[in-house]
């Protein structure tokens, strides 16, 4: 006597599988590390560094007497993050987000004010200053640097209107 086949029901998961975890290249690329790190180096040779020559030289006479004072330091942030805020607010990019190609702007999609933006600028030494503000976009689901999220604002490519433009 031949034994009868048994028939196997196919069912489906009830759990859907394990979704594949970002790889760290995949992670910068969504919040465009490499430009925004690229942006930066430029801000720092088109604004902070005339910023620290103007003060060290002009105003203090020397980079000895630039050496041996804090309140020099703090001006020469604090007016980088004003010339930086002033940038943003009127095109929401600064020349090296300009350089780029990126640009901020509000999560909605509107633009960032000059308040806004100076309170990101602070936010964003601060975070950076603690490490806290380059390991956030590990650790949310939206990507998001600390002083994005705190200032919902949003780093996006900018669209140019002529692509010929580019050099």
């Amino acid at each position: 006597m031949k034994a009868k086949p048994t028939k196997t029901r196919k069912t489906k998961s009830i759990n859907p599988p394990p979704k594949k975890r970002a790889s760290l290249l995949e992670i910068l690329g969504k919040i465009y590390a490499f430009g925004r790190f690229k942006a930066f180096i430029t801000d720092l040779f088109m604004i902070y560094t005339p910023i620290l020559y103007i003060v060290a030289y002009v105003i203090l006479g020397s980079a000895e007497a630039f050496l041996h004072t804090q309140i020099g330091i703090f001006i020469c942030v604090c007016l980088y993050g004003l010339i930086s805020a002033v940038f943003i607010a009127v095109s929401g990019q600064t020349p090296g987000l300009r350089y780029m190609d990126l640009a901020i702007i509000r999560t909605q999609g509107g633009k960032v004010g000059f308040l806004r933006a100076l309170v990101r600028f602070f936010i964003w030494i601060i975070g950076t200053a603690l490490l806290i503000g380059l390991f956030t976009p590990f650790m949310r689901q939206d990507r998001k640097c600390l002083h994005d999220f705190l200032c919902d604002t949003i780093i996006v490519p900018k669209i140019r209107q002529n692509p010929a433009q580019k050099p």
